[in-house]
């Protein structure tokens, strides 16, 4: 075969409990008459690299899986990073152990393969699993095998267990396979899985711990239907939000920051295109997301207060000695909330409300059921002056003499701000990329001024908290930090207004 025409897999991760996989067998999206007979094999699967491992450092990775006295060699191209992974897979059959790189020739794959030899590749980890598959026919005629694995992986002498299921997309839409996911979460409680095998395993093998990853907004055809935008846009800001759950769960601050930015993003996206969407199902997935966001911002706000405004506040020497006695409980309180962010992240409801936004924004754009009005039939062109005038509004009510607002008043004004940057960024690729850098670069600008006098006031908020109940033993340690952060506040507000009006004088290039 040309390994050109191979398509990509679509494939979405749920990690379930042990004692979980008999009610999810027995389910009846899995037992209907548009149903397959299951199928069950033991695959062991051994994955190559390089000592250094060079594959993995491109975005590739390459294995060969034994099942029976099949041999099957894979290739694997890291995809857009979306929800439900999508990722270049080409495989053949083949009668060796090991991989034969000829057959990478045809494929573009081999664009990323480093320079390199049949002997310079090593197996790096194994994974060895129970596989029971079953094919289904779902709505619209879109078919999913749903296969649950159940077995190790292994990297060396480390071992960690595998207990998922995997849905993959064949044929089809993309929302039935969400709402298949989401029929099976009503039955038993399902995590999402972010890591593919091989990521887990080349992390067992390093000891190495998750990291976090930046939100990238997804570059949109010039072209694009509005309601397909709408779901491109979600999709991926889904991806990114999933995609730091690793790093975040590890208890990593950075990737805590990150989820809480994504949670934002997609409050954003909906705010974006509200005017458009059907009313209550999008007031009920932003309500859901507002009250998401509220359980990881008290880890995200502890963090920036003990990695951030406690070591600034160090900075000066008349503060050592009061602010250490801070450190103690402040530490408390962010261990007790990273604890909360992890309830939250294993909550339920969490894994309903990704899968639950996924399903809509894919069906609403393919059968027009997430449509409040036509316009979201039309080119994404055509309405992105009239969505970006909307949020531009807000900002300009929110921002008038600001110099007299007070700090609740610049946070509402920072939380349109964001708003207004991340719709831009979103609709960036509509317009000509020099007057959208110019016009970010503005809003980055403001942001930052608006940044440091809202973290000022969120150090003195958690200080005065930390004082409360009895601690009268720290009024001097709150007054000391507040001394601290009063400085780099003031000088905040002294650019305020100067930024306000480089923002405000700024060409708005979508008019």
């Amino acid at each position: 075969m040309d390994g050109r025409d191979q398509p990509t897999e679509t494939e979405l991760k749920l990690n379930f409990p042990p004692e979980a996989e008999a009610v999810l067998a027995g389910h009846p999206a899995l037992r209907s008459a548009s149903a397959g007979p299951p199928e069950k094999r033991r695959i062991v699967t051994t994955y190559f690299d390089t000592t250094s491992e060079a594959l993995k450092a491109r975005g590739l990775s390459l294995r060969v899986r034994r099942a029976d006295s099949e041999r099957v060699q894979t290739v694997k191209v890291d995809g857009d990073g979306g929800l439900a992974a999508s990722r270049g897979e080409w495989e053949w059959p083949i009668q060796d152990e090991r991989p034969d790189l000829t057959l990478l020739e045809k494929t573009p794959a081999a664009e990323r393969l480093p320079p390199l030899a049949a002997n310079d590749l090593q197996p790096v980890l194994v994974t060895d699993v129970v596989r029971t598959q079953r094919r289904l026919r779902l709505e619209n005629n879109a078919i999913v095998e749903a296969a649950f694995d159940r077995g190790s992986i292994i990297a060396g002498d480390a071992r960690a267990p595998i207990c998922e299921l995997e849905l993959e997309l064949r044929e089809g839409e993309a929302g039935p396979l969400y709402r298949l996911a989401l029929q099976l979460h009503q039955a038993t409680p399902l995590t999402l899985g972010v890591e593919s095998k091989a990521a887990r395993g080349y992390r067992l093998r390093s000891g190495a711990a998750p990291h976090a990853k930046t939100a990238r907004p997804p570059k949109l055809d010039p072209k694009i239907g509005a309601a397909a935008a709408f779901r491109d846009i979600v999709v991926s800001e889904l991806g990114d939000l999933i995609a730091n759950q690793p790093a975040a769960h590890a208890g990593d601050a950075e990737g805590v920051h990150q989820m809480r930015v994504g949670i934002r993003r997609l409050r954003s996206a909906l705010m974006l295109f509200a005017p458009y969407l059907e009313p209550k199902a999008a007031k009920r997935f932003q309500a859901e997301l507002q009250r998401t966001g509220r359980r990881f911002g008290e880890a995200r706000d502890w963090d920036v207060f003990c990695l951030e405004a406690l070591p600034a506040a160090l900075d000066r020497a008349e503060n050592i000695g009061w602010i250490d006695l801070l450190r103690p409980p402040a530490q408390m309180r962010r261990d007790a909330a990273h604890a909360e962010f992890v309830r939250a992240l294993d909550d339920p409801a969490f894994t309903a409300l990704v899968l639950g936004l996924a399903a809509w924004a894919e069906d609403g754009c393919a059968h027009d059921r997430l449509a409040g009005d036509k316009a979201l039939r039309r080119p994404l062109a055509r309405i992105a002056p009239k969505l970006l005038d909307r949020l531009y509004r807000k900002v300009e009510r929110r921002g008038g003499d600001v110099e007299k607002l007070g700090d609740q008043e610049l946070h509402a004004l920072r939380k349109s701000l964001k708003k207004l940057r991340y719709g831009v960024e979103y609709l960036a690729s509509l317009y000509p990329q020099k007057a959208v850098k110019a016009y970010v670069k503005r809003c980055k600008a403001l942001q930052k001024s608006l940044g440091a006098i809202n973290d000022a006031a969120t150090a003195i908020r958690l200080a005065e908290g930390l004082s409360e109940g009895g601690r009268a033993d720290l009024a001097g340690a709150v007054g000391a930090l507040a001394r601290s952060v009063d400085r780099p506040k003031r000088k905040a507000m002294k650019s305020l207004s100067k930024k306000w009006r480089a923002f405000d004088d700024e060409p708005r290039f979508w008019r």
